[in-house]
């Protein structure tokens, strides 16, 4: 699923503008900063609600009641499904910072979430020199998450149409629970798996966020870009206000 961080950002970037475009900075009496993190905020509602009129469902939280991935790796192949999964937090984010330089056609930001987990029900089929075959419930949390980053942006000379020139993103995680029944049928390895899965997901995230900005800048530029298609910024702004 595209990134609702990122659909938050553009769209907090088409209200700056759009703000611009319709009022007089100086009847306003607020910075272009302010005004993005009135639009960030907003956001909150769209992810709650959502907005089927753009295509936008109800993301917090975010629920499926049955999913089924196949997956080949060469060495390993396999099926995983999920039942009853239930993906919350993405609304409860605190906005650090957000600068708008308008000079530069880019804003910085810094976002913290105290939590974002995954609780379901799954189901792994996994072929190799073995066959391993798994099912319980699970949970997942990243927590004490804090995104830095910096979108930049163009904005036409003639059109209002608005375009992303790339997006660095920068994440790090303070702890990461993981609760996941019956990697083992022995309690006291199934405790020790979950241990080396939090390692992992720590070290992964946070030793690596030069590669994480390299490739979420690679990945969700023309995503990004894709969801703003041929929308206006009255379109934008409506997303993000419900139509006022």
């Amino acid at each position: 699923m595209k990134s609702v961080f990122l659909i938050a950002l553009i769209l907090a970037l088409g209200s700056c503008q759009g703000a611009e475009v319709a009022e007089p900075m100086s009847a306003q009496d607020r910075s272009f900063s302010s005004v993005i993190v009135d639009g960030v905020e907003a956001f909150r509602g769209v992810l709650q609600k959502g907005s089927p009129e753009h295509g936008i469902p109800v993301m917090a939280p975010m629920k499926a009641a049955q999913r089924s991935f196949e997956f080949n790796s060469g060495e390993f192949s396999g099926t995983f499904g999920v039942e009853n999964f239930v993906l919350e937090g993405l609304d409860q984010y605190e906005v650090k910072s957000m600068k708008m330089e308008v000079l530069r056609s880019r804003v910085t930001f810094e976002f913290h979430f105290p939590s974002v987990n995954v609780t379901t029900d799954y189901d792994l089929d996994l072929g190799s020199g073995f066959r391993v075959k798994r099912t319980g419930g699970a949970f997942f949390a990243l927590e004490d998450l804090n995104i830095q980053g910096r979108i930049s942006y163009s904005l036409g000379v003639f059109t209002s149409q608005l375009r992303v020139k790339d997006i660095l993103v920068y994440p790090t995680v303070g702890n990461v629970n993981s609760q996941i029944e019956n990697l083992s049928k022995y309690r006291i390895f199934n405790r020790k798996l979950n241990e080396v899965i939090e390692e992992f997901v720590t070290l992964t995230i946070n030793d690596n966020t030069d590669f994480v900005a390299s490739w979420v800048s690679e990945q969700a530029t023309p995503i990004c870009n894709e969801l703003i298609g041929d929308r206006t910024l009255s379109d934008i702004i409506a997303i993000i206000t419900g139509g006022n």
